[in-house]
């Protein structure tokens, strides 16, 4: 019997690689996905946004979400899910839309007034062509396949509207706000309720199923400087040493990063060899960094020393669906009904803990400890290269007498 594959947009055109439509994709796992990253952040830490649309075309799914926290505590969530096809060429779900105006270059994005209160029009411009990380692939300790994807990541200026509650902000190129994007694809922990695989074997050994790495400190930051973008990941061990960490990235090297310049200026990217991490201040002794210094080895063998300073409260990706954080439990790209919106406002005021506004602690999954925060990002041996951007500093188990609860 031959595959019913329908024709999309997409097919239009002449990009094809295999015989199929742009309807289907190769991969048949329910954990195929593709979809769109962005986090919005302006210089004075008000707001911390994160929004994204994902199209999961083994489940039929497609679903979206919205997580910002603000300068006074509390962090919005909303949620929406919808079923995939027919409607595969629109991409949108709920109050969520986005259009690509010119790949690369230009995206539009929004969510549009409902009734959780947070709402947003946004156009994307790219400060710097894109960088496409190597293809990730991982394994559990017993050689099972869990991911597989591919992404790229970019830096942008950003401008429109964002209302959160009774609050709302207008922003253009010149206000400073940062935005930072990640699109990617493949085989991940979506689809399939985010579950271990009830039909897999145990592992062998206690944590071999881990996907979150041994103990230490990762650090992982989209940031956008006036003349240039840069993206580094690394991770800091127990033992003192230094790891590539990335999207799924990892290999023998101490750090994975990419320097690149607007696209009109000719000038080539390149990556830091090497890095270093100076003092870091937590915020009350809790695992949530408040202030540091990183030292980035450049290919000439120089350094260059760039202080941290954390100036937004942080946003939980659990609120966008992560690690079964909908109403139901049942985690990203599940079909859960044909129009689906949720959303709850949490108090994220505490630098590690999270409450509802009734007060009661909101249980911490594992990978919990991955908050976003936006920070500014000094230049010590250039003062005047002052930039802002997405950190991800993370401590895993215990690093330098901090524990993660």
């Amino acid at each position: 019997m031959s595959r019913q594959c329908r024709l999309t947009e997409m097919d239009e055109w002449p990009r094809h690689q295999t015989l199929d439509t742009f309807d289907v994709v190769a991969n048949p796992s329910p954990g195929w996905s593709d979809g769109y990253w962005f986090c919005i952040g302006d210089p004075k830490g008000e707001v911390n946004l994160i929004t994204a649309i994902r199209l999961y075309h083994n489940t039929n799914v497609m679903d979206a979400y919205v997580i910002a926290s603000t300068g006074d505590g509390r962090q919005h969530n909303l949620r929406a899910s919808r079923r995939l096809r027919p409607a595969i060429d629109d991409v949108r779900v709920g109050p969520f839309w986005q259009r690509i105006v010119r790949g690369l270059r230009t995206i539009e994005f929004g969510c549009e007034e409902n009734r959780h209160g947070i709402a947003f029009d946004i156009r994307w411009e790219s400060a710097a062509p894109p960088y496409y990380e190597a293809p990730a692939v991982q394994h559990f300790a017993d050689g099972r396949l869990v991911s597989a994807r591919s992404n790229y990541v970019q830096l942008g200026y950003v401008s429109g509207t964002v209302r959160i509650g009774d609050r709302s902000w207008t922003f253009g190129p010149q206000d400073g706000w940062v935005g930072a994007r990640d699109h990617s694809w493949g085989m991940g922990h979506t689809g399939e309720g985010e579950k271990p695989n009830r039909y897999a074997a145990p592992p062998l050994a206690a944590g071999s199923q881990s996907l979150w790495g041994s103990a230490g400190m990762r650090h992982w930051a989209l940031v956008r400087f006036p003349e240039r973008s840069l993206f580094y990941g690394f991770k800091r061990n127990q033992d003192g040493s230094y790891s590539a960490s990335g999207t799924g990235f990892q290999d023998a090297s101490t750090i994975h990063s990419r320097v690149d310049y607007p696209y009109e200026s000719g000038r080539e990217g390149w990556a830091y060899r090497d890095v270093r991490i100076g003092e870091h201040t937590w915020q009350g002794g809790f695992p949530r960094l408040e202030s540091g210094r990183v030292d980035l080895v450049r290919p000439d063998g120089g350094a260059d020393r760039f202080r941290i300073d954390v100036l937004s409260k942080p946003v939980y990706m659990q609120g966008g669906g992560y690690w079964g954080g909908w109403n139901d439990k049942l985690g990203r790209g599940v079909y859960r009904g044909e129009d689906v919106l949720e959303g709850e406002v949490w108090d994220v005021s505490h630098p590690v803990r999270v409450f509802d506004l009734q007060g009661n602690e909101v249980p911490a999954p594992p990978g919990a400890e991955y908050a976003e925060q936006f920070a500014r990002f000094t230049n010590l041996d250039a003062p005047g290269e002052v930039g802002l951007g997405m950190l991800e500093a993370a401590i895993i188990g215990e690093f330098d007498g901090i524990t993660n609860p």
